[in-house]
């Protein structure tokens, strides 16, 4: 019996590395959960001298609860009511700006911003989150005078280095983000949120076991949430520690629910630890939360596979259907469990055409092939995937079992090209 190679990828290890929020750091991610920390607060409201004034005051703290529980869109109004109340309140605007920027709404976060500045000009927390909303937007020279203007504002407060480097990070800029992080440190070595962006850093710079350590300082100097304990988990899934990965990302989805990345990484981290029913259950819920996210497609179809569930997985990767080759092999798999080997072999050769160097699609391919009946063809496959790997042990058996030849070397022209 031809031998078939097992599918896998990396499944979807991306994810949004950032520091949790605090209270008296409030600012919120733009797109994603998992995301940086924004500047602190311009410091306690002016006590009320007037009923008009304090309920503008109430008004500002309903919003920021509703910011800090994610409403954006009611955050967003309800500051707005407090400044119809007390429009020349610059907190006030700059809370407002950081609303609207985890709306999504960047040019009225961007004119909120810029409002508070106006209004005070010496404050320095609207000049730090508008040089940060301007690096996630490109001006990268603006937002530069702007970080400086936060400098000069309060130069002993590693608040605006990590906040810069936090930014610096969301569009790649790696050292510069570092040099801003030791001086952070320098400034306060037990500051947690410049510990908490550090291991982001290390993350993004594709090394998590650097990472782990700085997560767990953050921990230890009081960085706590759902943010913390995702990124935390995720490096540890990706150093092949899923029992600890598992406990820290069950952790992330009990404080908050609504991440498609925690829910698929908690998943992940149970196949690792062999619970593949429950892995099953967490990328369900992920797959909810994202239904177009095609590599929790492909994590769930894997897992779906593993537990010979076919049917389940014919309906999840047949239609649509797949444009990743990846995608459209693992279709083929499910299809040839479920009985339906003639479509098996079509999604089979989809993706062999998609992935003509892909050792272990073209090997599956082959056996597809063998099974329905077109030896030859099979063959031909099996030698093309020795001369893109010659050592492969699988297809030479696959080979052997069928009487073929293995090819002597890609100098020698062995093997033949897979039938149309």
């Amino acid at each position: 019996m031809p031998f078939f190679d097992l599918l896998t990828r990396q499944q979807n290890t991306r994810g949004s590395w950032g520091c949790q929020r605090t209270r008296v750091a409030r600012r919120l991610p733009a797109l994603v959960l998992l995301a940086a920390v924004g500047a602190a607060s311009c410091g306690p409201p002016p006590e009320p001298r007037d009923p008009t004034a304090t309920a503008a005051a109430e008004l500002r703290g309903q919003a920021r609860e509703a910011l800090d529980r994610g409403d954006a869109r009611l955050a967003v109004a309800t500051f707005r009511r407090a400044l119809q109340l007390a429009p020349s309140d610059a907190d006030t605007w700059n809370d407002l700006g950081l609303a609207y920027e985890v709306a999504g709404d960047l040019d009225s976060a961007q004119a909120s911003f810029e409002s508070a500045i106006r209004l005070a000009p010496r404050r320095a927390p609207a000049h730090l989150n508008l040089a940060v909303l301007l690096m996630r937007r490109g001006v990268s020279g603006r937002a530069r005078t702007e970080f400086a203007q936060a400098l000069e504002l309060d130069p002993g407060n590693p608040s605006p280095y990590w906040n810069f480097a936090t930014a610096l990070l969301d569009v790649g800029k790696t050292e510069p983000a570092r040099e801003l992080l030791d001086t952070a440190l320098q400034l306060d070595p037990a500051c947690g949120p410049a510990e908490a962006t550090y291991g982001r850093l290390e993350a993004l710079n594709g090394q998590p076991a650097l990472a782990i350590p700085h997560f767990e300082r953050a921990e230890s100097l009081g960085v706590q949430g759902a943010t913390l304990q995702a990124n935390l988990g995720l490096a540890l899934l990706e150093v092949g520690r899923a029992a600890e990965a598992e406990v820290r990302l069950d952790r992330a989805v009990a404080l908050d629910s609504t991440s498609a990345s925690a829910w698929n990484h908690l998943g992940l981290a149970r196949l690792g630890t062999g619970k593949v029913a429950e892995a099953i259950e967490a990328l369900e819920r992920a797959r909810r939360l994202a239904p177009r996210d095609e590599d929790l497609r492909f994590n769930l179809g894997s897992a779906l596979l593993r537990l010979e569930r076919y049917a389940e997985a014919v309906a999840l990767l047949e239609r649509p259907r797949p444009e990743r080759a990846d995608l459209l092999a693992l279709a083929a798999m499910a299809l040839r469990g479920a009985g339906r080997r003639g479509d098996a072999l079509l999604f089979a050769k989809d993706a062999a055409a998609r992935a003509p160097r892909d050792v272990v699609i073209l090997n599956n391919y082959g056996v597809l092939l063998a099974e329905t009946g077109d030896v030859e063809s099979a063959l031909d496959v099996w030698r093309q995937v020795l001369e893109v790997d010659p050592g492969n042990t699988t297809a030479r058996d696959n080979l052997k079992a069928r009487g073929g030849v293995a090819p002597q070397s890609e100098e020698a022209g062995g093997g033949s090209k897979p039938r149309p």
